[in-house]
């Protein structure tokens, strides 16, 4: 990764993150990181109680892929496929590191699960991970956040070592101290924020629900921009708001008005996979699926 032209290594980042970076617009970070790369400060790791609690706030599976972005020596990619047998992928801007990285990976015993490379952390494929791992300048974090909206699948974790993604909510975080951390940033205090990468629904979709309750498809159209999702459902020429669209992950719970006069509301709860929709629906005490084929993923 690069900020205003200069290498920004992990060691850089960890020395960086002693100075007072909230008191400075972040333009005066520039001159701060050249004098860093004068100063060559040493490398040093996240502790290990912090790798530990980042792996289990993300709850590793075996069938993960888990990204490190500025991944240093390796240790969270090499964790998580020593502990739990999952799939990991480090990039780092510094070889030295990422020579280092794949050396701990072999000696570990997981270099056939886990590989690291020098590359650009915004130019790194994020399509296969499921999750996410992050420690990095909070300006940084916060630029991935669009990236991370359009490549990653639903469902996904990411996990942030002290600063937000804002303006995305976390679905939770924790706070701790970490003895080992204060020679790095001057506090024992450390944040780790948890967020679930909601389903890309965006677009046209068919709607198809029992007969008994409608006789023919409606047209579905789904609109999402930043953190917001809003959806408008039109039958026979009639448009009218989708009253509640809930996306959390690859879950979708919907509130669709009444389809004709004096009818009642229907509940639609599901989830989405490979360009559909589908789940069980709830109305006035009757019961039914329902199913969604995404017809565009352009809003028309």
């Amino acid at each position: 990764m690069t900020i205003g032209g200069l290498p920004f290594s992990p060691a850089r980042r960890r020395l960086l993150a002693a100075l007072p970076l909230a008191a400075l617009p972040f333009a005066s970070i520039v001159p701060a990181l050249a004098l860093a790369q004068r100063n060559a400060a040493p490398y040093v790791p996240t502790p290990w109680p912090i790798v530990d609690a980042m792996l289990d706030l993300a709850r590793i599976r075996a069938d993960d892929l888990l990204v490190d972005l500025g991944c240093g020596d390796g240790r969270l990619a090499v964790t998580a496929a020593k502990r739990f047998g999952a799939r990991g992928y480090g990039v780092d801007i510094d070889p030295e590191l990422v020579a280092l990285a794949n050396r701990n990976a072999a000696d570990a015993g997981v270099a056939e699960r886990v590989r690291f490379e020098q590359r650009d952390l915004f130019q790194t494929d994020l399509r296969d991970a499921t999750v996410l791992t992050l420690y990095l300048l909070p300006q940084t974090v916060v630029e991935l956040v669009p990236r991370i909206f359009a490549q990653m699948p639903a469902g996904a974790r990411v996990v942030s070592h002290d600063y937000g993604l804002s303006p995305w909510p976390p679905e939770r975080h924790v706070a701790f101290d970490v003895p080992e951390k204060k020679r790095i940033t001057g506090t024992t205090y450390t944040v780790l924020y948890l967020y679930i990468v909601p389903a890309r629904l965006a677009g046209v979709w068919r709607l198809d629900l029992p007969e008994s309750l409608m006789s023919r498809p409606a047209r579905l159209v789904i609109t999402q921009e930043s953190l917001k999702s809003a959806a408008t459902l039109t039958i026979g020429g009639r448009t009218a708001e989708v009253e509640e669209l809930f996306v959390h992950g690859d879950e979708v719970r919907m509130l669709l008005p009444p389809l004709s006069p004096g009818g009642k509301r229907l509940l639609l709860e599901g989830h989405a996979r490979d360009g559909t929709l589908e789940g069980a629906l709830e109305s006035g005490g009757s019961r039914g699926m329902w199913r969604a084929s995404r017809l565009s993923t352009e809003v028309r």
